[in-house]
């Protein structure tokens, strides 16, 4: 049943994940269209729509449940593929910040950096395989030194989440629409 659930809540934070950038990309191109009434506009926006379909389409064929063969595709050739592209592409940007933002000029610079890159080079397979301690150590960093971090930035999130509603409540925030 664990695994299930767990199955479930990966596709459901996926697919409210993907609605939730459809909606936005879509409100997005209207105001760009809004401004700029030209058909390259009007194509992107009937793109849009057009993976809108696809995508509904894909989600109310799928027969079964979360072990059925379609069920399992869908995951494998599709979500993990786009999770994998993800983790790349942060990884890149990881390594990209770090060059530009952190110069290596403390031992607390030196040992955030390396940490970093062990709990980064961890995840890829090839590194489990030559360097096998990286996995224990790797799992090590993320579940003693990175708590306190992630309870900061946890509490961080709430603080930032009540003041922006309390800002909005006071009419102290514009909305999208009010800047487009």
């Amino acid at each position: 049943m664990k695994n299930v659930l767990n199955s479930w809540t990966v596709i459901i934070s996926a697919v409210t994940g993907a609605a939730l950038g459809l909606v936005y990309m879509t409100h997005a191109i209207y105001a760009n269209y809004q401004r700029n009434k030209k058909t390259e506009q009007l194509v992107m926006g009937i793109t849009t729509y057009l993976f809108l379909a696809l995508y509904v389409g894909l989600a109310l064929t799928q027969p079964g449940n979360v072990i059925s063969p379609a069920y399992q595709w869908w995951y494998t050739v599709l979500y993990q593929n786009v999770g994998a592209t993800i983790y790349a592409f942060m990884f890149f940007t990881l390594a990209s910040s770090a060059y530009r933002t952190m110069i290596l000029n403390s031992v607390e610079a030196a040992s955030l950096a390396a940490g970093g890159l062990i709990y980064t080079l961890r995840q890829i397979p090839i590194f489990q395989t030559w360097f096998p301690w990286m996995v224990p150590l790797g799992e090590w960093i993320l579940l003693v030194p990175n708590v306190g971090g992630s309870r900061g930035a946890v509490i961080a999130a709430a603080l930032a989440a009540t003041v922006y509603g309390v800002r909005t409540i006071w009419g102290k925030e514009i909305s999208l629409k009010e800047v487009s």
